[in-house]
């Protein structure tokens, strides 16, 4: 006799990988879909297939499946609930309307920082894109400063690869660990044209207290904009964008008895209100 909560477990974990096929890959069939999870082709099929009813998935012409408009809905509403992003806020935006430039706030996900909020500054910085809102960790100042203080990040980023994005992208391993000792002895890093020519960041960590008592960075606070304009005004950046991770960090710890939800890979990312 079939044991149906064993097999409805097993098709949900069969659903949860084919959606993440997704996250390194734009559209995929259901041969491709198989072989990564490590499915027979009909298996991998009907999960697809499913997926596309329940609106997850997007059927496209040539017979292959891409991420549906659904997620997106679902992902603006967890964005809107997390505690990290209400905190966050205001410290943004006293931070922007102080330097009139960019500012973001940056979370881990797998290889990549996945910006939850964004604050346009008043010189006409636009990200028009939404690749914007997720970029490899490895060539942004807000992967760097996160990889520096979370094992998990960092693991992420290195089994992904350093990957090119531009004659600027740091893709030696060895100068990788050491722009991130560099964060960890000041506290903050530039990164210069890493991620597009003539854009540059500053960012500074975000901190919470891990299970082991160590602190683990959770997220990142970021000021981007042209080089032209970021570089000269380093000295005069990074202190402003420090303390305002660290206030963030500060109101962080000050709400210890809400629930912190572990992200993909052991990343410690969103913070959502409890319900108690």
């Amino acid at each position: 006799m079939t044991d149906r909560p064993q097999e409805s477990s097993r098709s949900v974990s069969i659903a949860v990988a084919v959606l993440e096929c997704f996250l390194s890959t734009e559209e995929l069939g259901a041969s491709e879909v198989a072989r990564r999870i490590g499915v027979a082709k009909s298996t991998a099929h009907r999960a697809l297939s499913a997926l596309a009813e329940g609106g997850l998935l997007d059927r496209v012409p040539s017979g292959r499946y891409r991420l549906g408009l659904r997620l997106y809905d679902y992902g603006q509403l967890a964005i809107d609930r997390l505690l990290l992003r209400e905190l966050a806020l205001p410290i943004l935006a006293g931070l922007r309307d102080q330097i009139s430039e960019t500012v973001q706030l940056g979370i881990p996900a797998g290889h990549e920082v996945l910006y939850v909020d964004r604050l346009e500054g008043t010189h006409g910085l636009r990200f028009h894109s939404d690749s914007y809102r997720r970029v490899l960790a490895h060539s942004s100042s807000s992967g760097k400063v996160i990889a520096a203080f979370n094992p998990a990040a960092h693991d992420a980023i290195v089994r992904h690869g350093l990957v090119r994005q531009t004659p600027h992208t740091v893709v030696h391993p060895a100068k990788f660990e050491a722009q991130l000792d560099h964060v960890r002895r000041q506290g903050f890093i530039m990164s210069t044209e890493e991620t597009e020519v003539g854009l540059s960041s500053v960012a500074a960590p975000v901190f919470l207290d891990g299970a082991d008592g160590d602190r683990v960075a959770v997220a990142a606070v970021s000021v981007a904009g042209p080089t032209q304009r970021i570089a000269p005004m380093l000295k005069h950046l990074a202190p402003r964008v420090v303390e305002g991770a660290r206030t963030l960090t500060k109101q962080l710890a000050q709400r210890r008895g809400e629930q912190i939800v572990a992200g993909p890979e052991s990343v410690v990312t969103p913070l959502r209100r409890s319900r108690a």
